[in-house]
């Protein structure tokens, strides 16, 4: 099977529509499978582009579905914060009936052929490796005969890119989670000046990254960094400056309904994923980021709650 992909970068109008689709119908034995990918950000790199080369899912009875796109789809993931994203599959037509997980698969290994590479502060091209050529997501779901299904996958590159230590290239860690825009909802709101320009901030003052919020699933959850101990955030999302309105501000659009915490860091550019090979590091050894309190939200399906800090 082919994918005739379409590059849409926002809002995704087509998945949404879909989305609200339901089920029902038609007899045909068929449904519709909408996927994109968005991003939680990372700092330190200027792009993070990844190729893909096809996307396949497995149905609970038969061999999985392969779509294979007509060229390899190369996409730049640091573009993709907030609500942007990229069509992976575009109203294609699979079985009905229950399905057991998707996988992505990627051109990225260390060949000398930049497929998938890092663009650094500096402009240097670095070759990135996917373990395997992969990244699977075993989340179930179903296709509805005569309706639509819609997912978004947040790839979260703050706790998936990392560069080994003693190692060429970087590592890209399959770290996501993924979204059924049948019920969904988002947090969004301001980060006081005050906050942004306090003395310890280590944020670049230009380009605002580092200026972060962390996002846990659950309430009450203690703040923490990316360092595989303790509570590991969710997603992120960065803090942006409003020209018109001269206030901070973020935004959290693909979450599923239910409760989270939320805390804001100005030191997010120190907050390195570790080195997967290694152990463990020892909790007094971490990146030791600074958060404001965390705050409780709780999200409603077709809802936007508001925290500000």
């Amino acid at each position: 099977m082919t994918a005739a992909y379409t590059r849409i970068v926002g809002f995704l109008p087509a998945l949404l529509l879909a989305a609200c689709g339901g089920g029902g119908g038609g007899g045909s034995g068929t449904g519709s499978l909408n996927l994109a990918i968005t991003d939680a950000p990372v700092d330190g790199v200027d792009q993070v582009w990844v190729q893909f080369q096809s996307v396949e899912v497995k149905p609970n009875n038969g061999p999985a579905i392969t779509f294979d796109f007509d060229t390899p789809l190369s996409v730049d993931l640091k573009t993709l914060t907030g609500d942007n994203t990229e069509v992976l599959l575009n109203n294609e037509q699979v079985p009905a009936g229950e399905y057991n997980w998707i996988r992505l698969i990627v051109n990225a290994d260390f060949d000398n052929v930049f497929d998938s590479y890092v663009v650094t502060e500096t402009g240097e091209q670095v070759e990135i490796r996917v373990p395997s050529g992969e990244v699977k997501l075993v989340s179930g779901f179903t296709v509805v005969e005569g309706g639509e299904a819609s997912f978004v996958i947040d790839w979260n590159l703050r706790m998936g890119l990392t560069a080994p230590p003693g190692q060429a290239g970087y590592l890209l860690k399959p770290a996501f989670r993924i979204v059924d825009l049948q019920e969904y909802g988002g947090i969004e709101g301001t980060v006081a000046t005050a906050l942004i320009t306090a003395e310890s901030c280590t944020s670049d003052p230009n380009t605002g990254e580092g200026n972060d919020v962390y996002v846990f699933e659950g309430a009450g959850v203690p703040s923490d960094d990316v360092d595989g101990v303790g509570p590991q955030p969710l997603t992120t999302a960065r803090v942006t400056l409003n020209d018109t309105t001269g206030a901070y501000g973020y935004a959290v659009p693909f979450l599923a309904p239910g409760a989270y915490t939320l805390a804001f860091t100005c030191q997010g550019g120190d907050d390195v994923s570790p080195d997967p090979l290694a152990p463990p590091p020892d909790v007094a050894a971490d990146n030791a980021i600074a958060f404001t309190p965390g705050v409780d939200a709780t999200v409603v399906a077709n809802q936007t709650a508001t925290v500000n800090f």
